[in-house]
């Protein structure tokens, strides 16, 4: 049991006071969110041959403290001023698997590399992508991404970021031996090519709208080449970069710490803690009164019954981060019985999808209608969800010759909240005359059975991406070999739409090609569309100026303990 680091007499801080980072765009951002409605959209990328202009300033800059509101008579007290020091304990769900953002594929480890690597570009809280190690960047044509990188940026061994050090990193990601699971985000790279010790170019093999989204991410996080040369694979367990925290130790099923990185680059703003310590508490209820008991001081995931409580504790702070997230099941299109569109569409006819969001989610999300979430420029508000409708689902089972219903299997993984799901979801097929048959499954063989396309259908939780193409190109696309179009789909006209997306820049193109594509796959329904979640977080309320960015990642860079 961690001892507290504030060992003062705990007062309630105004929820206000605590969202001093909060935008309001972000708060907009959450409701909408939660509510199904359209997100303000950010302002267009940088089109081919335009220098991306670079923000006022190089970081966010901490807000200033704000007061509850007071009676007009009532002087303000002056500002509280952020405070260096302390050290944040942060809960999270299950353990971290690599430090080696090349090898990542846990969300888990996402967190934490948020604040001891950096991106080449970085996403703000509207979703825009912004400048990070990279002050700036313009393409010389449709194939050719220029970066110009930031000077006097260190690692955290002591040794220079530069254009060699981008360029070391993107030939790991592509060296078949270092088993990168970045290789297919970075396809379209042919290669980085170094300019001069701070501008490197990116040559293209083929024009890639998503490309700077992809990099606000692991792809796109540089680690010290020296680091890797020094400890090999082990740098794993070694691990170095550029970001306000550094690393101190793992110690496997108790602790991961971070300690402030003083030579980081940035002087504006943070970073204020002194440290971040991550623990490792599986159990939602045992994390949450690890939180109130000051224990942790931060949980990054609440459960759906857990939220309405939390925001009733005066002594916690709630905060709705909007999600990038698609959950729902996917089935099998290239065997039976969903290589048949008419027992698909009865299926997705046969699902009730608010009542799922309200009874099961408890309304900790919007209904959704295809895979781009609402906190998304891309999201469409005039496309409806699908609306369950018996009589459609029997007209369509006696289309597919099945008027007396079927039988079909899902699976998907132990866990509450998905077996309170795919129960309501039988109750509900079942009144249509279609029967699920439910089998519960470790995450191994979820993964085995989809990768051999073996299921029926399988339930599904992707956390999402920042630009649309994360969630829709490679689960739609048609392939021909291994990937993560696990429904076997395939559309000519999609697959046009979905190329066509990554060839345009101008945004409210792209945007119009999204609403085509999506339209087809509430037509085809190779899966079905069910919950985009909030992602509600708790917090101490000494935590002082978080800025909730829609991915869900907690970065702690200005956040500093009151």
């Amino acid at each position: 049991m961690a001892p507290r680091d504030d060992t003062s007499p705990r007062r309630p801080v105004s929820r206000r006071a605590f969202l001093q980072g909060f935008s309001a765009l972000s708060i907009g951002l959450a409701l909408s969110a939660a509510c199904g409605q359209q997100s303000a959209a950010p302002a267009k990328p940088t089109a081919p041959a335009q220098a991306a202009a670079p923000a006022a300033a190089t970081a966010p800059v901490a807000a200033k403290p704000t007061e509850a509101a007071k009676p007009a008579a009532e002087a303000k007290p002056a500002a509280e001023a952020p405070k260096k020091g302390g050290t944040i304990r942060v809960g999270l769900y299950v353990e971290a698997v690599t430090m080696d953002p090349h090898l990542s594929g846990s969300k888990i480890d996402r967190q934490i590399y948020h604040n001891m690597y950096e991106p080449l570009v970085v996403l703000d809280n509207k979703l825009q992508i912004q400048p990070g190690l990279a002050e700036s960047w313009s393409y010389a044509d449709p194939k050719t991404l220029i970066f110009k990188l930031r000077q006097g940026v260190k690692f955290h061994d002591g040794t220079d970021f530069d254009a060699e050090a981008v360029k070391f990193n993107f030939e790991r990601m592509q060296n078949p031996d270092t088993k990168s699971l970045r290789t297919g985000e970075i396809a379209n790279v042919q290669n980085a090519e170094v300019v001069d010790t701070y501008t490197v170019k990116l040559n293209l093999k083929r024009p890639d709208a998503a490309l700077l989204a992809t990099l606000t991410d692991r792809a796109g996080m540089i680690i010290s080449p020296a680091a890797v040369q020094k400890y090999g694979p082990d740098i794993q367990r070694n691990p170095v970069g550029t970001g306000p925290f550094q690393y101190v130790e793992w110690v496997k099923d108790d602790h991961l710490a971070l300690k402030r990185f003083d030579g980081y680059w940035d002087r504006i703003g943070g970073p204020y803690l002194d440290g971040i310590r991550y623990r490792t508490i599986p159990d939602d209820t045992v994390k949450l009164q690890s939180l109130i008991g000051g224990e942790l001081d931060v949980m990054d995931y609440l459960a759906p019954r857990d939220v309405a409580p939390v925001k009733a504790n005066s002594s916690l702070v709630e905060v709705d981060v909007p999600s990038l997230a698609d959950f729902g099941y996917t089935m099998n299109t290239t065997k039976p019985p969903f290589d048949n569109k008419a027992l698909r569409l009865a299926v997705s006819y046969g699902i009730d999808r608010e009542a799922i969001v309200k009874g099961v989610w408890l309304g900790v999300g919007a209904v959704a209608n295809g895979p781009i979430p609402p906190s998304s420029w891309a999201y469409d508000t005039s496309i409806a969800p699908i609306k369950r409708d018996i009589a459609k689902s029997k007209q369509f089972l006696a289309e597919a010759g099945k008027p007396d219903g079927f039988t079909f299997t899902v699976i998907g993984n132990n866990t509450p909240i998905v077996v309170q799901e795919m129960e309501a979801m039988k109750a509900q097929l079942a009144e249509a005359g279609i029967i699920m048959e439910v089998q519960l499954v470790d995450p191994a063989r979820l993964q085995a059975e989809q990768n051999a396309k073996t299921y029926e259908m399988h339930n599904s939780q992707w956390s999402g991406r920042p630009d649309p193409d994360g969630n829709t190109f490679q689960f739609y696309k048609t392939q021909t070999g291994s990937g993560s179009n696990t429904s076997g789909f395939s559309n000519p006209k999609a697959d046009e739409l979905l190329d066509k997306t990554r060839e345009v820049s101008d945004q409210a193109e792209r945007k119009k090609l999204y609403s085509e594509f999506i339209k087809i796959l509430l037509d085809e329904s190779p899966r079905l569309f069910v919950i985009h979640p909030v992602e509600p977080k708790a917090f101490s309320p000494k935590v002082q100026a978080y800025d909730p960015v829609p991915d869900g990642m907690m970065r702690f860079k200005n956040v500093w303990l009151k």
